[in-house]
Protein backbone atom coordinates (compact mmCIF):
# COMPACT_ATOMS: atom_id res chain seq x y z
CA UNK A 1 0.00 0.00 0.00
CA UNK A 2 1.37 3.54 -0.99
CA UNK A 3 -0.08 6.87 -0.17
CA UNK A 4 -0.52 10.00 -2.32
CA UNK A 5 -0.24 12.38 0.38
CA UNK A 6 1.66 10.36 3.19
CA UNK A 7 2.64 13.57 6.00
CA UNK A 8 -1.35 13.65 6.43
CA UNK A 9 -0.45 10.32 8.58
CA UNK A 10 0.86 12.26 11.32
CA UNK A 11 -3.00 13.03 12.42
CA UNK A 12 -3.13 9.16 13.59
CA UNK A 13 -1.08 10.62 16.77
CA UNK A 14 -4.47 12.33 17.43
CA UNK A 15 -5.83 8.43 18.12
CA UNK A 16 -4.23 8.15 21.25
CA UNK A 17 -4.64 11.40 22.18
CA UNK A 18 -8.42 10.95 21.72
CA UNK A 19 -8.23 8.05 24.00
CA UNK A 20 -6.79 9.46 27.21
CA UNK A 21 -9.02 12.72 26.79
CA UNK A 22 -12.10 10.13 26.60
CA UNK A 23 -10.52 8.30 29.44
CA UNK A 24 -10.24 11.51 31.67
CA UNK A 25 -13.83 12.99 30.44
CA UNK A 26 -14.86 9.08 32.25
CA UNK A 27 -13.24 10.11 35.48
CA UNK A 28 -14.53 13.72 35.54
CA UNK A 29 -18.05 12.37 35.09
CA UNK A 30 -17.91 9.74 37.44
CA UNK A 31 -16.84 12.32 40.01
CA UNK A 32 -19.38 14.59 39.50
CA UNK A 33 -22.18 11.88 39.47
CA UNK A 34 -20.79 10.95 43.06
CA UNK A 35 -20.89 14.69 44.59
CA UNK A 36 -24.33 15.40 43.29
CA UNK A 37 -25.67 12.20 44.25
CA UNK A 38 -26.74 10.05 46.73
CA UNK A 39 -24.83 6.86 46.04
CA UNK A 40 -27.82 4.59 47.46
CA UNK A 41 -30.14 6.56 44.70
CA UNK A 42 -27.25 6.13 41.86
CA UNK A 43 -27.25 2.43 40.89
CA UNK A 44 -31.91 3.04 40.73
CA UNK A 45 -32.14 5.90 38.69
CA UNK A 46 -28.93 5.67 36.21
CA UNK A 47 -29.38 2.96 33.10
CA UNK A 48 -26.24 1.37 32.70
CA UNK A 49 -25.48 -1.20 30.35
CA UNK A 50 -23.42 -4.17 31.94
CA UNK A 51 -19.69 -3.49 32.17
CA UNK A 52 -18.71 -5.96 29.21
CA UNK A 53 -21.04 -3.53 26.80
CA UNK A 54 -19.68 -0.33 28.01
CA UNK A 55 -16.59 0.32 25.57
CA UNK A 56 -18.49 -0.97 22.37
CA UNK A 57 -20.15 2.15 21.30
CA UNK A 58 -17.01 4.01 22.35
CA UNK A 59 -14.54 2.10 20.83
CA UNK A 60 -16.46 1.98 17.39
CA UNK A 61 -16.68 5.51 17.15
CA UNK A 62 -12.77 5.93 18.11
CA UNK A 63 -12.01 2.90 14.99
CA UNK A 64 -14.54 5.13 12.80
CA UNK A 65 -12.09 8.31 13.63
CA UNK A 66 -8.87 6.20 12.78
CA UNK A 67 -10.40 5.26 9.59
CA UNK A 68 -11.21 8.50 8.77
CA UNK A 69 -7.50 9.67 9.41
CA UNK A 70 -6.10 6.99 7.23
CA UNK A 71 -8.43 7.69 4.59
CA UNK A 72 -6.64 11.81 4.92
CA UNK A 73 -3.68 10.32 3.83
CA UNK A 74 -5.15 8.56 0.01
CA UNK A 75 -4.11 5.34 0.40
CA UNK A 76 -3.58 3.31 -2.93
CA UNK A 77 -3.61 -0.82 -2.75
CA UNK A 78 -2.61 -2.67 -6.41
CA UNK A 79 -5.30 -5.13 -6.22
CA UNK A 80 -5.73 -7.73 -9.51
CA UNK A 81 -8.93 -6.41 -11.18
CA UNK A 82 -10.49 -8.30 -14.57
CA UNK A 83 -9.32 -6.39 -17.16
CA UNK A 84 -10.22 -6.87 -20.76
CA UNK A 85 -6.76 -6.95 -22.68
CA UNK A 86 -8.74 -6.52 -26.16
CA UNK A 87 -7.72 -2.98 -27.83
CA UNK A 88 -8.13 -0.72 -30.68
CA UNK A 89 -5.83 2.31 -31.63
CA UNK A 90 -7.50 4.93 -33.20
CA UNK A 91 -5.13 6.42 -36.00
CA UNK A 92 -6.92 9.59 -37.37
CA UNK A 93 -4.71 11.80 -40.19
CA UNK A 94 -4.36 15.50 -39.50
CA UNK A 95 -2.50 16.76 -42.53
CA UNK A 96 -3.64 19.42 -44.19
CA UNK A 97 -4.83 17.20 -47.31
CA UNK A 98 -7.87 16.40 -44.65
CA UNK A 99 -9.18 19.94 -45.21
CA UNK A 100 -10.32 18.94 -48.63
CA UNK A 101 -13.97 19.77 -48.69
CA UNK A 102 -15.06 16.66 -51.50
CA UNK A 103 -16.59 14.88 -48.59
CA UNK A 104 -19.15 17.16 -46.54
CA UNK A 105 -17.99 19.08 -44.42
CA UNK A 106 -14.64 18.65 -45.10
CA UNK A 107 -12.48 14.82 -44.69
CA UNK A 108 -11.37 15.59 -41.70
CA UNK A 109 -14.96 16.20 -39.65
CA UNK A 110 -16.20 13.12 -41.56
CA UNK A 111 -13.44 11.06 -40.15
CA UNK A 112 -14.07 12.79 -36.73
CA UNK A 113 -17.80 11.77 -36.93
CA UNK A 114 -16.83 8.17 -37.63
CA UNK A 115 -14.75 8.16 -34.80
CA UNK A 116 -17.63 9.25 -32.88
CA UNK A 117 -19.67 6.66 -34.13
CA UNK A 118 -17.59 4.09 -33.62
CA UNK A 119 -17.03 5.13 -29.69
CA UNK A 120 -20.64 4.74 -29.52
CA UNK A 121 -21.13 1.59 -30.72
CA UNK A 122 -17.88 -0.14 -28.99
CA UNK A 123 -17.88 -1.91 -25.64
CA UNK A 124 -17.74 -0.72 -22.60
CA UNK A 125 -14.83 -3.18 -21.15
CA UNK A 126 -12.78 -2.79 -24.86
CA UNK A 127 -9.89 0.05 -24.55
CA UNK A 128 -9.58 2.13 -27.14
CA UNK A 129 -6.87 4.48 -27.71
CA UNK A 130 -6.00 7.74 -30.14
CA UNK A 131 -3.25 8.57 -31.91
CA UNK A 132 -3.22 11.52 -34.48
CA UNK A 133 -0.61 11.22 -37.57
CA UNK A 134 0.89 13.92 -39.82
CA UNK A 135 4.89 13.89 -40.55
CA UNK A 136 4.87 11.66 -37.34
CA UNK A 137 2.50 10.04 -35.13
CA UNK A 138 1.38 11.17 -31.55
CA UNK A 139 -0.41 8.87 -29.15
CA UNK A 140 -2.77 11.79 -27.05
CA UNK A 141 -4.54 8.75 -25.22
CA UNK A 142 -3.33 5.24 -24.29
CA UNK A 143 -6.04 2.79 -24.59
CA UNK A 144 -8.31 2.73 -22.31
CA UNK A 145 -12.22 2.63 -21.31
CA UNK A 146 -12.69 6.11 -20.56
CA UNK A 147 -14.32 6.98 -23.94
CA UNK A 148 -14.54 10.64 -22.53
CA UNK A 149 -11.23 11.18 -22.57
CA UNK A 150 -10.87 10.07 -25.96
CA UNK A 151 -13.83 12.53 -27.23
CA UNK A 152 -12.05 15.02 -25.24
CA UNK A 153 -8.75 14.00 -27.09
CA UNK A 154 -10.67 14.35 -30.82
CA UNK A 155 -11.71 17.90 -30.05
CA UNK A 156 -8.72 19.27 -29.62
CA UNK A 157 -7.19 17.93 -32.87
CA UNK A 158 -5.62 20.53 -35.36
CA UNK A 159 -4.28 20.13 -39.04
CA UNK A 160 -0.58 19.83 -39.73
CA UNK A 161 1.78 19.11 -42.16
CA UNK A 162 2.44 16.28 -44.46
CA UNK A 163 1.44 12.32 -43.90
CA UNK A 164 3.41 9.46 -42.56
CA UNK A 165 1.15 6.15 -42.56
CA UNK A 166 4.60 3.94 -41.61
CA UNK A 167 4.48 6.21 -38.70
CA UNK A 168 1.22 5.74 -37.98
CA UNK A 169 0.89 2.17 -38.02
CA UNK A 170 3.88 1.61 -35.94
CA UNK A 171 2.56 4.43 -33.24
CA UNK A 172 -0.48 2.23 -32.82
CA UNK A 173 1.20 -1.15 -32.90
CA UNK A 174 3.44 -0.32 -29.88
CA UNK A 175 0.65 1.34 -28.33
CA UNK A 176 -1.24 -1.46 -28.26
CA UNK A 177 -1.35 -3.73 -24.80
CA UNK A 178 2.01 -6.23 -24.92
CA UNK A 179 3.95 -4.43 -27.39
CA UNK A 180 5.35 -1.56 -26.66
CA UNK A 181 9.13 -3.23 -26.98
CA UNK A 182 8.28 -4.05 -30.44
CA UNK A 183 11.05 -2.91 -32.66
CA UNK A 184 10.32 -1.90 -36.44
CA UNK A 185 12.09 -2.97 -39.23
CA UNK A 186 15.23 -0.76 -39.95
CA UNK A 187 14.34 0.10 -43.76
CA UNK A 188 11.24 2.31 -42.58
CA UNK A 189 14.26 4.47 -41.18
CA UNK A 190 15.92 3.98 -44.07
CA UNK A 191 18.33 1.52 -42.60
CA UNK A 192 19.22 -1.86 -44.52
CA UNK A 193 16.78 -4.63 -44.72
CA UNK A 194 17.85 -7.13 -42.36
CA UNK A 195 15.85 -10.54 -41.08
CA UNK A 196 13.44 -9.34 -38.30
CA UNK A 197 13.42 -11.48 -35.09
CA UNK A 198 10.33 -13.57 -34.25
CA UNK A 199 8.73 -11.48 -31.70
CA UNK A 200 7.79 -13.45 -28.20
CA UNK A 201 3.93 -14.28 -28.94
CA UNK A 202 1.17 -14.28 -27.76
CA UNK A 203 -0.48 -10.71 -27.98
CA UNK A 204 -3.54 -9.59 -26.91
CA UNK A 205 -6.01 -9.17 -29.56
CA UNK A 206 -5.44 -5.97 -30.71
CA UNK A 207 -6.63 -3.29 -33.99
CA UNK A 208 -6.08 -0.39 -35.63
CA UNK A 209 -8.66 1.47 -37.02
CA UNK A 210 -7.24 3.96 -39.83
CA UNK A 211 -8.43 7.07 -40.79
CA UNK A 212 -6.98 9.12 -44.10
CA UNK A 213 -6.95 10.02 -47.76
CA UNK A 214 -4.19 7.39 -48.26
CA UNK A 215 -1.63 9.66 -49.43
CA UNK A 216 1.72 9.33 -47.93
CA UNK A 217 4.66 11.58 -48.77
CA UNK A 218 6.72 11.05 -45.64
CA UNK A 219 8.32 7.97 -43.81
CA UNK A 220 9.32 4.77 -45.07
CA UNK A 221 7.05 2.36 -47.04
CA UNK A 222 3.40 2.00 -45.40
CA UNK A 223 3.18 -1.82 -46.93
CA UNK A 224 6.30 -2.37 -44.66
CA UNK A 225 5.04 -0.86 -41.82
CA UNK A 226 1.63 -3.18 -42.40
CA UNK A 227 3.97 -6.46 -42.42
CA UNK A 228 5.27 -4.98 -39.05
CA UNK A 229 1.66 -4.90 -37.60
CA UNK A 230 0.66 -8.44 -38.89
CA UNK A 231 4.05 -9.85 -37.37
CA UNK A 232 2.82 -8.22 -34.14
CA UNK A 233 -1.02 -9.62 -34.58
CA UNK A 234 -3.04 -6.26 -34.75
CA UNK A 235 -4.90 -5.88 -38.06
CA UNK A 236 -5.86 -2.57 -39.75
CA UNK A 237 -9.51 -1.20 -40.42
CA UNK A 238 -9.16 1.81 -43.08
CA UNK A 239 -11.57 4.18 -43.34
CA UNK A 240 -11.20 6.10 -46.78
CA UNK A 241 -12.21 9.71 -46.92
CA UNK A 242 -11.96 11.07 -50.07
CA UNK A 243 -13.40 11.43 -53.69
CA UNK A 244 -11.54 9.25 -56.33
CA UNK A 245 -9.64 11.14 -58.36
CA UNK A 246 -9.20 13.75 -55.94
CA UNK A 247 -10.68 17.03 -55.89
CA UNK A 248 -9.60 21.20 -55.87
CA UNK A 249 -10.19 22.47 -52.50
CA UNK A 250 -9.82 26.07 -50.81
CA UNK A 251 -7.17 25.51 -48.11
CA UNK A 252 -6.05 28.42 -46.58
CA UNK A 253 -6.76 30.57 -48.90
CA UNK A 254 -5.56 29.32 -51.74
CA UNK A 255 -7.34 26.92 -54.36
CA UNK A 256 -5.38 23.68 -54.66
CA UNK A 257 -5.50 19.81 -55.96
CA UNK A 258 -5.91 17.18 -53.14
CA UNK A 259 -5.25 13.62 -54.25
CA UNK A 260 -7.42 10.61 -52.69
CA UNK A 261 -5.46 6.80 -52.61
CA UNK A 262 -8.41 4.18 -51.22
CA UNK A 263 -5.82 1.70 -53.42
CA UNK A 264 -3.09 1.61 -50.89
CA UNK A 265 -5.78 1.48 -47.74
CA UNK A 266 -7.15 -1.33 -49.00
CA UNK A 267 -3.65 -2.82 -49.78
CA UNK A 268 -2.64 -2.29 -46.21
CA UNK A 269 -5.87 -3.72 -44.70
CA UNK A 270 -5.38 -6.86 -46.66
CA UNK A 271 -1.97 -7.17 -45.83
CA UNK A 272 -2.78 -7.13 -42.07
CA UNK A 273 -6.31 -9.54 -42.20
CA UNK A 274 -8.27 -6.28 -41.54
CA UNK A 275 -11.06 -4.61 -43.73
CA UNK A 276 -11.35 -1.58 -46.07
CA UNK A 277 -14.86 0.37 -44.91
CA UNK A 278 -15.04 2.46 -47.55
CA UNK A 279 -18.60 4.16 -45.74
CA UNK A 280 -18.49 2.32 -42.52
CA UNK A 281 -22.07 1.50 -41.31
CA UNK A 282 -22.67 0.84 -37.04
CA UNK A 283 -22.86 -2.54 -38.13
CA UNK A 284 -19.41 -2.69 -40.05
CA UNK A 285 -17.94 -0.87 -36.78
CA UNK A 286 -19.07 -3.45 -34.50
CA UNK A 287 -17.93 -6.45 -36.46
CA UNK A 288 -14.71 -5.14 -35.38
CA UNK A 289 -15.11 -5.64 -32.00
CA UNK A 290 -16.89 -9.30 -32.84
CA UNK A 291 -13.71 -9.97 -34.65
CA UNK A 292 -11.32 -8.57 -31.69
CA UNK A 293 -12.69 -11.02 -29.26
CA UNK A 294 -12.51 -10.80 -25.73
CA UNK A 295 -9.47 -11.80 -23.83
CA UNK A 296 -9.81 -11.56 -19.75
CA UNK A 297 -6.64 -11.55 -17.42
CA UNK A 298 -6.21 -10.26 -14.10
CA UNK A 299 -4.05 -6.96 -13.75
CA UNK A 300 -2.87 -5.09 -10.57
CA UNK A 301 -4.60 -1.98 -10.59
CA UNK A 302 -3.92 1.03 -8.14
CA UNK A 303 -7.34 1.62 -6.41
CA UNK A 304 -7.30 4.36 -4.45
CA UNK A 305 -8.76 3.49 -0.96
CA UNK A 306 -9.93 6.92 0.91
CA UNK A 307 -14.04 6.20 -0.64
CA UNK A 308 -14.26 2.84 0.68
CA UNK A 309 -12.79 4.01 4.03
CA UNK A 310 -15.03 6.94 5.00
CA UNK A 311 -17.95 4.72 4.10
CA UNK A 312 -16.45 2.37 6.87
CA UNK A 313 -15.96 5.08 9.09
CA UNK A 314 -19.47 6.35 8.50
CA UNK A 315 -21.08 2.64 9.22
CA UNK A 316 -18.82 2.68 12.41
CA UNK A 317 -20.49 5.79 12.97
CA UNK A 318 -23.88 4.64 12.82
CA UNK A 319 -23.41 1.29 14.40
CA UNK A 320 -21.74 2.72 17.37
CA UNK A 321 -24.29 5.76 17.67
CA UNK A 322 -27.16 3.30 17.74
CA UNK A 323 -25.55 1.46 20.50
CA UNK A 324 -24.88 3.90 22.59
CA UNK A 325 -28.71 5.12 22.40
CA UNK A 326 -30.02 1.42 22.78
CA UNK A 327 -27.50 0.85 25.95
CA UNK A 328 -26.51 4.09 27.68
CA UNK A 329 -29.18 6.71 26.40
CA UNK A 330 -26.67 8.70 24.77
CA UNK A 331 -24.50 9.05 21.81
CA UNK A 332 -20.53 8.45 23.45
Amino acid sequence: MTFDAPLLLWLLVLLPLTLVALRAWARQRARRRRAYADPALLEGALHDAPARYTRWPQALQVGALGLLLLGAAQPVAPLPLPSNQAAVMVALDTSRSMLADDVRPTRLAAAEDVIRQFLRVAPASTRIGFLTFSDRAAVLVAPTTDRQAVVAALERVRPAQATSLAGALVGAVRALPGRGDAKPPPELEGGPSTAAAAPQGPFPPGAVLLLSDGISNRGGSPLIAARFASTYGVKVYAVALGREGGAVSQIGGQLVFVPFDSGGLQRLAQLTGGEFLETPEPGELQGIFRSLGTVIRWVATDLALSAPLAALAAALLIVGGGLGLRWHRRVP
